[in-house]
């Protein structure tokens, strides 16, 4: 599938993916810098440039600064627009707390529209699941916390330190913290619900 990367402005630690043909790549606002320090190249850099001097750039589609949403919602309409429907947003964590709280928020805002978007670090992955999620192992253990964004979610855990089978997960429940990988496969599924999962390396 054809994937989107959006460069955001917060915490940038690297670009660990390899940018294919039919990919998209946008800058979001100062994204631009982090992504021109990294010799990333741009289709196309977004934002009102509020925090950053807006780069001398055709491929550049400026913003007002006076708008209800962030400059990352409007790169992810653009991806939309263009019918991506996977997109990796590097550097949408760290920063401003605000900014990352928002992120996750509107991860799970585009998941219930079909778009799958994933907050990535080298340390770090945040995405929605509200199906089932196949994990194969790659010689690589980790922390995975789930939390659920519904006051009824039925959570089942296959393969990780702590399991669950058909647990009724409410919205503020910190059951899922902290969980671990054990050297296997391993699976998440999700019934009446959908739930936030991080993956988070045992370094961080």
């Amino acid at each position: 599938m054809k994937t989107c990367y959006i460069i955001g402005g917060g915490s940038f630690d690297g670009f660990f993916d390899e940018i294919r043909k039919d990919d998209l790549v946008l800058a979001a606002d100062r994204g631009y810098r982090l992504a021109n320090s990294e010799n990333i190249k741009v289709d196309y850099i977004i934002g009102d440039f509020d925090s950053s001097q807006r780069p001398d750039d055709d491929h550049v589609i400026a913003l007002n600064p006076v708008k209800d949403y962030t400059d990352t919602v409007a790169a992810i309409e653009f991806a939309k627009e263009k019918g991506y429907k996977k997109i990796i947003i590097y550097g949408g964590l760290g920063g401003r707390e605000s900014h990352t709280i928002s992120n996750i928020r509107t991860i799970y805002h585009y998941q219930k529209q079909g778009i799958d978007i994933r907050l990535k670090s080298k340390a770090k992955e945040i995405f929605v699941v509200d199906d089932k999620l196949t994990y194969t192992y790659k010689n690589h253990d980790f922390y995975v916390s789930i939390f659920s964004l519904n006051d009824n979610t039925r959570l089942t855990i296959k393969g990780l330190y702590y399991e669950l089978e058909d647990y009724i997960m409410k919205i503020d429940d910190a059951l899922g913290v902290s969980n671990e990988t054990k050297k296997e496969d391993f699976e998440i599924e999700v019934k009446d619900g959908a739930v936030i999962v991080v993956f988070e390396d045992k370094d961080c």
